[in-house]
């Protein structure tokens, strides 16, 4: 199997010859640590060809493995067109860590790319204490209604899941976002397609306040042995989840 320095090599010498079409070709079959291990080791003009020669998917995968000051470099040179599309494939947590990395520069061109609502979570996101619980959350989770059937959750989950940071915890909000109970996709998965989920939920369940500090979410997570955590405020509203790697990240 080829190892790594051969295959920095190739691109090294693609890039050299001016070989772009193969080029292409030869990244989009990489994975993005490779990607981004490659893009640390060239000049700042060369990273930026190679970066614009990704997909997008991947393009966005690689960005956040970056250093906050090779990601500052990318946004102050790719155009907002060329922008847009990462953003819209980065996770939110990860939008809201580069944020709060950049200089403003940065950070205006990137609000500047951003829609309506995602500016104002930002925002909110931005005034949390660091270390928060609220912080340290990410909106990315799946959201049920207890009035759904099993069926009816399963299709939502299919639909949507792909975008969500996991899958595997549910939460079932009213109609105003209060949590009021919390399902596995394990249960869902064992349950009938006609079963409603408030027949099938569990309304006992941990949580965290969005100015919780970090000591008393790891205090949460190793207490109930939790690989998630619901974030709510004072009115039990749900706003956001942390996983265990967020914890330990």
């Amino acid at each position: 199997m080829e190892d790594k320095t051969q295959e920095m090599e190739r691109i090294q010498e693609l890039l050299d010859n001016r070989h772009y079409v193969a080029l292409i070709a030869e990244l989009a079959e990489m994975n993005a640590v490779d990607v981004a291990e490659i893009l640390d080791k060239e000049n700042a003009a060369n990273a930026v060809i190679l970066f614009r020669m990704l997909p997008k998917d991947l393009a966005a995968e690689v960005f956040a493995l970056l250093s906050s000051e090779q990601q500052s470099a990318f946004i102050s040179s790719i155009t907002d067109k060329e922008l847009g599309p990462i953003l819209d494939e980065l996770a939110f947590d990860d939008i809201v860590d580069l944020v709060e990395e950049m200089p403003a520069n940065a950070v205006r061109k990137i609000l500047a790319n951003s829609g309506e609502e995602e500016r104002k979570l930002i925002n909110q996101f931005l005034k949390y204490p660091p270390d928060s619980a609220g912080s340290l959350m990410t909106i990315e989770y799946v959201s049920l209604k207890k009035n759904m059937t099993v069926k009816q959750a399963l299709d939502y989950i299919r639909e949507t899941g792909l975008k969500k940071e996991t899958i595997y915890t549910c939460y079932v909000t009213s109609e105003e976002g209060k949590l009021e109970g919390v399902i596995s996709l394990k249960e869902l998965i064992g349950k009938k397609d006609d079963t409603l989920i408030e027949d099938v939920m569990e309304c006992s369940f941990a949580s965290v306040l969005t100015n919780s500090d970090r000591e008393e979410v790891v205090s949460v997570f190793k207490k109930y042995d939790l690989i998630v955590l619901p974030v709510t405020d004072n009115e039990n509203r749900i706003l956001g989840i942390i996983t265990a790697d967020d914890v330990m990240h």
